[in-house]
């Protein structure tokens, strides 16, 4: 008889459903995990969302150290906060749960690490290693020999040539498509269909074909080209 192993969710939205589609495709062959509700912090506890119960808010995960984690929080807009969400629940990396939808192919000579959830049709090259709280879009490509650092997420259909260094908390765009052997820097963004051949620095927004700069950001907010300031991501 296989027992499920819980499951909370962090966040709601967009990723909290295609998590809930990975987990519905790994029972139908295995039932494997139960999920029991989700924290977030935009909700009122007690309430609902894809008909599950709002449990409480990030920082009571604690209160819940006996289940595993997954991250559903992380957009265009937010994605640099992934590591501070994720140090808000003051939980282990080793209690965050990996999700591999069934119709996804991982070599097995890839390294995925905690908290990771590969969506439908999504592959993963041999020799690639995912760091933890990866977030690999539905129909996406990470070629062999690749490097995605922690926090990372990758929309669905971007391809990640062979070789690619992807630093910690980057977005890579829908449909972005990354030439073998660039590095992306840590908190940058490949905006939607970005075709990248040159390497992108750390907290630098790329978009286009091929791709350039738009806006880099710092601590004082964000840089277009022309140097006019305005408001941090």
């Amino acid at each position: 008889m296989n027992v499920q192993e819980s499951l909370i969710i962090l966040g709601i939205g967009g990723s909290a459903n295609d998590i809930l589609d990975v987990v519905e495709a790994i029972n139908s062959i295995s039932p494997t995990w139960r999920v029991m509700g989700i924290l977030a912090d935009d909700r009122p506890v007690g309430s609902e969302y894809a008909s599950l119960k709002i449990l409480g808010h990030l920082r009571d995960a604690p209160r819940f150290a006996e289940h595993s984690f997954i991250n559903a929080i992380g957009s265009d807009a937010s994605y640099r906060r992934r590591p501070e969400i994720k140090e808000s629940t003051c939980m282990s990396d080793d209690r965050f749960a990996t999700l591999v939808h069934p119709n996804a192919g991982v070599s097995p000579r890839a390294q995925l690490g905690r908290g990771v959830c590969v969506n439908h049709g999504a592959s993963v090259g041999g020799r690639a290693v995912i760091g933890n709280h990866v977030c690999i879009g539905s129909g996406a490509i990470i070629g062999h020999d690749s490097v995605v650092d922690d926090h990372t997420i990758i929309a669905p259909g971007a391809i990640v040539s062979g070789f690619v260094r992807l630093g910690q908390a980057c977005y890579i765009g829908a449909g972005a498509a990354l030439r073998q052997g660039v590095s992306v820097g840590d908190g940058a963004l490949v905006g939607i269909g970005a075709v990248v051949l040159c390497d992108v620095l750390p907290s630098t927004i790329v978009i286009g074909n091929p791709a350039r700069a738009l806006r880099v950001t710092d601590e004082m907010g964000l840089w277009d080209l022309t140097g006019r300031s305005g408001s941090p991501l």
